[in-house]
């Protein structure tokens, strides 16, 4: 039965299709981080599913209290061609390792038959090279330094250019008290008796208060609508009564 495989060159043909097998891998591996480095200088835009899901999973957190596992997590869960990274990465190496396996058998059984020595050399160029070259384009496409840079990025961007939800509220919070600190300080006292078609002329302060403070708070500093200040006549109507 060896021979009968030997002779129909089932060998050689199961080894290159482990090297195409190899091939493939390494090519969506390579693509998914080509283009996921590449999302790195367009978040606002990004091309990559696996980028666009590393976003929606950011802003469903509250918090992060640790960056690193959160990035770490996003990778294991990365995919493509519809088949988890870690499993392309691993599959050009296993394919390298079946070509191994099927060269060294395929020479044991070339010299136990005594089968002549260019049939050898052919098994053995074929099988070795295909092997060594799988292994060669793995290394030179550098998966730990790809993955190192996709860390990196996403670090620097998720903990200076991305502030928390936690971190926002709170500053926001924060201004919108100073403003009504401020304001308030403008308003006149509500004990004091409200004459006669006074009541316009105290929301006139309000307002006017309000645009004062809000021109040194560049969250408030834009000009008001015509809704807006509807609005805001009725709020300090409510607040005045």
């Amino acid at each position: 039965m060896l021979q009968t495989c030997i002779n129909q060159n089932l060998f050689l043909y199961a080894m290159i299709a482990a090297g195409i097998v190899g091939v493939w891998c390494l090519f969506w591996s390579n693509r998914f981080y080509a283009r996921a480095i590449r999302d790195l200088s367009r978040m606002d835009k990004p091309k990559s599913k696996w980028t666009s899901k590393v976003m929606e999973n950011k802003r469903a957190r509250v918090a992060l209290n640790n960056t690193g596992a959160f990035l770490r997590s996003q990778m294991i869960s990365s995919r493509s061609a519809g088949i988890s990274l870690l499993s392309l990465r691993q599959g050009s190496l296993n394919a390298a390792l079946v070509i191994f396996g099927l060269t060294a058998v395929s020479l044991w059984i070339l010299y136990s038959y005594q089968y002549e020595w260019n049939l050898r050399i052919q098994y053995g160029v074929i099988g070795g090279g295909m092997a060594c070259a799988l292994l060669l384009i793995r290394v030179c496409q550098d998966y730990s330094g790809k993955e190192e840079i996709l860390l990196d990025g996403w670090t620097d961007y998720l903990e200076n250019c991305v502030p928390d939800r936690a971190v926002q509220k709170e500053k926001s919070v924060q201004q919108e008290l100073r403003l009504a600190e401020e304001v308030k300080n403008k308003v006149p006292d509500r004990t004091e008796p409200v004459p006669d078609g006074g009541e316009e002329e105290r929301i006139a302060q309000v307002r006017e208060g309000i645009r004062q403070s809000a021109a040194a708070n560049s969250r408030f500093a834009g000009m008001m609508s015509p809704e807006e200040e509807k609005i805001m006549r009725e709020v300090i109507r409510e607040y005045l009564t």
